[in-house]
C-alpha cells in the first residue's frame, strides 16, 4: 500500500501495472542510505506520492491485512477521511 512500494514494483518487468514489452517505469531521486535513512519516512526522498509531513515526521507502522503493516502518512490521511 505505500507509494514507494507500488512504483517499485511497477518498474518489474511482466508485474501487473509494469509495462511489459515497453519501457519500464523509473523512480526520481536517490536510493536510501540503509546506514544513514533521512529523517521522517524513509522512502521521502524517492516516493512519487511525498508530501508534507514525510520530509519531518516517521509514520508510524499499523496494521494492513493479514500478514501485512504500512508505515505511510498518506495511508493515515486516507484511513482518517482527509486529504492531503
Amino acid at each position: 500500500r505505500h507509494p514507494y512500494t507500488r512504483a517499485l514494483l511497477r518498474s518489474i518487468p511482466g508485474r501487473e501495472g509494469g509495462a511489459p514489452g515497453g519501457r519500464l517505469a523509473g523512480l526520481e531521486g536517490a536510493v536510501p542510505d540503509a546506514a544513514g535513512p533521512p529523517p521522517g519516512c524513509r522512502f521521502h526522498p524517492r516516493c512519487p506520492d511525498r508530501f508534507d509531513p514525510c520530509d519531518r515526521d516517521e509514520p508510524a507502522s499499523r496494521p494492513a491485512g493479514p500478514g501485512h503493516r504500512v508505515a505511510c502518512h498518506l495511508d493515515d490521511a486516507a484511513s482518517a477521511g482527509g486529504d492531503r
